[in-house]
């Protein structure tokens, strides 16, 4: 007959456990879960005093002593309100986080509510928003609307390259088309005279192309330096050109903004930089969604800011072209829990 119990009680145990990790109780663990756990430590008294009646457990809980059975039971229900106190925790992470889950998702709603009713819109204006990373401290991630050419406040600018490292052509609408001719020499025309970048780029990879997807090459800014105050240009193999399919973005973009704050602390000279501009890797000739890449860039950014206290890179800022792609930063932003900085 106790034997018979004991099968009760640990069936009663299994089933739940089966109930409290299933996804309809998130939030909600701890009652089926600590029922689950004193069902299967009564199982285990009941088998433990059936196959041995005579078993003894002596001893003294706040005061008062314990024999037998009694001494097992108070260790379970102690167990049990120890484990209770433990998955009440995880109750509370897991609704928190459910919370910015659900957060997320509205947020995803709108913003492709949003894309569905608009065609994508050049930004005219140059906007600047920040947003702090630390609270007590420096380090801030930002986002820059408008052309490119606009930005004069920026020391390294960050290319999307492809793996072999060739430039696209003056007049293609890219970031490496923009950088290559606003950086190289130019007559009264405009025809150009000295391809400087581009020149240095293939300089520095020589024959050894194509390069590891995220790789990270460091050239000057030519003419950039005079026009923009660009100090650097880093080359990001951010996409993947195929025969007959065009460009697509490379896996782990986060890996594309690592590599190049790492170079860019290494770019010393006299006046040591202190921002970097992003564009979004990936989304031109890419073809990469705007929303998920701003968050992999931005989030690659943040975490790399927080582990590295003594950057000298205090400003990471994420060019935003059109209001598509201003949305999507704005939104990573958001998801990451980010505030805008009330500072300039």
């Amino acid at each position: 007959m106790t034997l018979v119990a004991a099968l009760i009680a640990f069936v009663v145990s299994i089933a739940s456990l089966g109930l409290g990790l299933s996804r309809r109780f998130v939030g909600r663990r701890q009652a089926p879960l600590t029922f689950a756990y004193l069902c299967a430590g009564f199982a285990a008294a009941l088998v433990i005093f059936s196959l041995f009646p005579r078993s003894q457990a002596n001893g003294s809980v706040f005061g008062i002593s314990l024999g037998g059975a009694g001494a097992l039971v108070v260790v379970i229900v102690l167990l049990a309100v120890n484990t209770q106190k433990r998955l009440a925790k995880l109750d509370d992470a897991e609704v928190a986080m459910k919370k910015q889950d659900d957060r997320i998702v509205v947020l995803t709603d709108e913003l492709e509510a949003f894309r569905q009713r608009h065609s994508p819109r050049s930004l005219e204006s140059r906007l600047v928003y920040y947003y702090d990373v630390v609270d007590a401290g420096t380090e801030r991630v930002g986002i820059v609307t408008g052309d490119l050419r606009n930005v004069d406040f920026v020391d390294i600018w960050v290319n999307s390259e492809n793996v072999d490292m060739q430039m696209s052509r003056f007049h293609e609408r890219s970031v490496s088309g923009l950088v290559r001719y606003e950086g190289a020499d130019r007559d009264n025309t405009g025809r150009v005279l000295n391809d400087r970048v581009a020149d240095e780029l293939a300089r520095a990879v020589l024959d050894q192309t194509p390069v590891t997807a995220g790789t990270a090459i460091a050239t000057s800014a030519g003419r950039l330096t005079e026009t923009n105050r660009v100090r650097h240009v880093i080359h990001s193999a951010a996409v993947l050109g195929e025969p007959g399919t065009g460009y697509r973005p490379v896996r782990g973009l986060d890996r594309c903004v690592r590599e190049a704050l790492r170079l860019a602390e290494q770019l010393g000279d006299d006046q040591k930089p202190r921002s970097i501009i992003f564009p979004l890797l990936g989304t031109g000739a890419g073809g990469a969604e705007p929303l998920a890449t701003a968050r992999t860039l931005i989030g690659a950014a943040v975490d790399y800011l927080r582990a590295t206290p003594n950057s000298k890179i205090t400003t990471v800022f994420f060019l935003a072209y059109t209001d598509w792609e201003l949305s999507a930063c704005r939104d990573a932003m958001r998801s990451l829990g980010l505030n805008q900085s009330k500072k300039p």
